[in-house]
């Protein structure tokens, strides 16, 4: 009897459970296992176009059905794919109602800026992000490595074997420390609370000894008396260490401001990263001052942090869709939108200044042969298992910015030497694009 009894209590729970799930939580509309699912591959599908017109994604008829066609394999972390076995992502579901009714996309993606940060990225794995900072529209987004929406059948088990994670979205889901890239907020931070100035002198001996521990610069170098902007342009740990230890718990305040810990406002789904809710010392203060200790960001909020620099304190919403038109429904159209004023235009641009310094003569230098005028900030992520991670951040042209990038290279080393040359690239590519 007792088990009888337990044998039918189970099968309760199991078709409990079931309904639950069917009622409350499934999307039947898409769910293989409706029938249904299947007639919408039986219709014409809406297409979704870049900036400039260039289709991305279109349907051709196989026999009684549709498949969808991609054209390019580093946009499924954006555009997404659709599929009747694999399902739907990106783009391709976020829009899947209007673009099953035959409604048409235009996004603000730039095919041939795409096409020119995934062959930049080459086959590192990492993510860029190019961005108009003034509006917020995201004309590149790359996460490397991707899956094919045009092979997905041949290669899914291959997808699935593959360590390197080709599903993860590096750009939204990556989470990494974001080493002194980060400086380009404490720097600000302190300009704003009096803590310092640009030409205040301080003393690197390339190491700083904070409760029996050693916050050191790259390779120990000792840059000795110098100024907070060569402190900055030169990426001093030992400097900047000290100015996070007099901001304190005023640091965490400027990190948030910037939206760091929160999801950003975005389509696509976002992780919100880390940043812990109090400083225990002035060694985790010293830590989060050069970009490590608790605090995790992804390549997306770094863009938007870097954009709102580049805007002049100014945080716009960033957004990939622009229009969605056709059928009888009236035209949808995104509209720049701003988030919040971070920074004083005059703070925001004294950071520029200290970014150029550091494009100029600093660490965000590149030997690249390319005639660009830019600003830029590097960082490089030590982590606790492998080679460390390589950051860039910058904007272009310096004057009046209109374009920033984020590049992010898995354990790629240091940010001088590998995403600096990266992010050079894009930049180059889009403000010659845009001409």
């Amino acid at each position: 009897m007792r088990k009888s009894f337990l044998a039918i209590a189970i099968l309760y729970g199991v078709i409990f459970v079931s309904l639950t799930y069917w009622q409350a939580f499934a999307d039947l509309k898409t769910h293989p296992a409706n029938p249904r699912y299947y007639q919408m591959f039986e219709e014409d599908r809406g297409v979704i176009y870049d900036r400039k017109g260039l289709p991305l994604a279109t349907s051709h008829s196989e026999g009684e059905t549709y498949a969808r066609s991609y054209a390019e394999a580093n946009l499924s972390h954006v555009v997404g794919y659709f599929h009747p076995r694999y399902g739907m992502i990106g783009l391709e579901r976020l829009y899947h109602e209007d673009l099953s009714r035959g409604r048409s996309l235009i996004t603000t993606l730039d095919l041939a800026l795409q096409s020119a940060a995934t062959e930049a990225l080459g086959n590192r794995v990492g993510a860029v992000v190019a961005m108009k900072p003034d509006t917020g529209e995201i004309l590149a987004l790359v996460s490397s490595p991707a899956v094919n929406g045009n092979l997905l059948d041949a290669n899914w088990s291959d997808y699935l074997g593959d360590e390197r994670s080709p599903f993860l979205n590096r750009v939204t889901h990556g989470l990494y420390p974001p080493g002194s890239t980060i400086k380009s907020v404490v720097y600000g931070a302190a300009l704003a609370q009096g803590i310092t100035e640009p030409s205040a002198l301080w003393e690197d001996q390339g190491s700083l000894l904070l409760q029996n521990r050693i916050i050191h610069n790259s390779g120990s170098k000792a840059h000795g008396r110098i100024t907070t902007d060569r402190a900055f342009a030169l990426s001093s740990n030992v400097v900047f260490a000290q100015l996070a230890i007099s901001l304190g718990d005023r640091l965490l305040e400027e990190y948030k401001s910037f939206g760091l810990g929160e999801i950003v406002p975005f389509e696509l789904h976002n992780q919100g990263g880390h940043c812990p809710l109090k400083i225990a010392s002035d060694y985790d203060a010293a830590q989060l001052g050069i970009g490590q200790g608790e605090l995790l960001v992804t390549p997306l909020q770094m863009a938007l942090l870097v954009a709102t620099i580049a805007n002049d304190g100014v945080m716009m919403k960033p957004y990939v869709v622009q229009e969605v038109r056709g059928g009888l429904r009236m035209r949808q159209i995104t509209r720049p939108q701003s988030i919040a004023r971070v920074w004083e235009a005059l703070l925001a641009q004294d950071i520029q200044a200290a970014m150029v310094l550091a494009a100029q003569e600093g660490t965000a230098r590149s030997n690249l042969d390319i005639s660009l005028d830019y600003g830029g900030k590097t960082g490089t992520a030590q982590i606790t298992q492998g080679q460390d991670h390589a950051w860039f951040i910058g904007f272009a042209p310096i004057a009046r910015p209109e374009v920033i990038v984020t590049v992010l290279v898995e354990h790629g080393g240091t940010g001088s030497q590998v995403a600096v040359p990266i992010g050079i690239q894009v930049l180059r590519a889009a403000l010659t694009l845009d001409e």
